[in-house]
């Protein structure tokens, strides 16, 4: 009987949760929140939707229950400010919570693969990494997905096509040095730039960058994609699926990188990382590969 445990019921650990019911990915689904009555309204809530779905059952729980599950989740932290700040400025706050957290995860289960969505995730997943005692393949953040699935859906929606058969990923942190890999993106098998002009890539790469910035000035935050992603990522780990996914973990001499996180594609099934795939950037996307490492290492104390 699969668990999947979601710390942190906030909008995005809240919509995770319920995303994960609604695709029937886990036997049980738990919510934990140092707000308890939060976390009892949102399993509250999420309980009404269980007569249309294969999920047995949603509930709140402690760090304990948590601690056993086969994935766990953490969604906990500040949120990025309305214009205020950017994801590395939460640094600070968020690792002392990341800290916290794995303080009272306790006993771990040792097969367990955690998912990191805190913000900044390349540096919450590095000290993630850190405060788990697990191995690193079994410990990684969302990365550059939620980039990579704006990606594909603009791209989708330049061409009239849909966003599945659009192929390609954004790399580095997930945040303003982030890049898209044009090289690698293709649709249908056809390479982008026999598709589209230099400008309207130039603005697509641009649009995606700054998703964000404008749903958060339209509505405060943003839950239901990054919700998606989660939801992608924990059915390829319960699963067993072997999908490619840009999710940020560790590199270790990859591209002349060592000691950040990174959002990379790698292999992602029941044990965690299988392999981060190799891919083969061209010579100024491999610099931007490097400049973003650096943006996040001086964070990394």
């Amino acid at each position: 009987m699969s668990k999947i445990a979601v710390i942190g019921a906030g909008s995005v650990g809240a919509t995770t949760a319920y995303t994960l019911v609604m695709k029937n990915l886990a036997a049980e689904v738990i919510l934990v929140d140092i707000n308890e009555a939060k976390e009892e309204g949102e399993v509250m809530d999420i309980n009404d939707a269980l007569s249309f779905v294969e999920t047995g059952k949603i509930k709140g729980g402690s760090y304990e229950d948590a601690a056993m599950a086969d994935v766990i989740i953490i969604t906990a932290g500040l949120p990025q400010k309305n214009g205020e700040q950017n994801r590395l400025e939460l640094v600070n706050k968020n690792k002392e919570i990341i800290r916290s957290i794995f303080g009272q995860l306790k006993p771990l289960n040792p097969s367990a693969v955690i998912v990191i969505v805190s913000n900044p995730v390349d540096i919450m997943a590095y000290y993630a990494q850190e405060l788990s005692g697990l191995p690193r393949t079994q410990v990684f953040g969302t990365g550059t997905s939620l980039d990579t699935a704006r990606l594909r859906t603009e791209i989708g929606l330049a061409l009239d096509v849909n966003p599945q058969s659009v192929s390609g990923f954004v790399l580095g942190e997930h945040g303003e040095s982030e890049f898209v890999a044009w090289s690698t993106v293709n649709v249908g098998g056809v390479p982008i730039r026999e598709k589209l002009s230099q400008d309207r890539i130039d603005e697509i790469a641009q649009k995606v960058k700054d998703d964000a910035k404008n749903i958060i000035d339209r509505k405060g935050a943003t839950f239901y994609g990054i919700a998606a992603v989660v939801s992608d990522v924990v059915e390829s780990i319960l699963l067993d699926q072997d999908k490619v996914l840009p999710i940020s973990t560790r590199l270790e001499n990859h591209s002349g990188i060592s000691g950040v996180c990174l959002g990379m594609p790698a292999v992602i099934g029941r044990q965690g990382i299988k392999e981060i795939w190799n891919l083969e950037l061209v010579g100024s996307e491999k610099e931007k590969l490097r400049q973003s490492a650096e943006a996040i290492r001086q964070y990394i104390l």
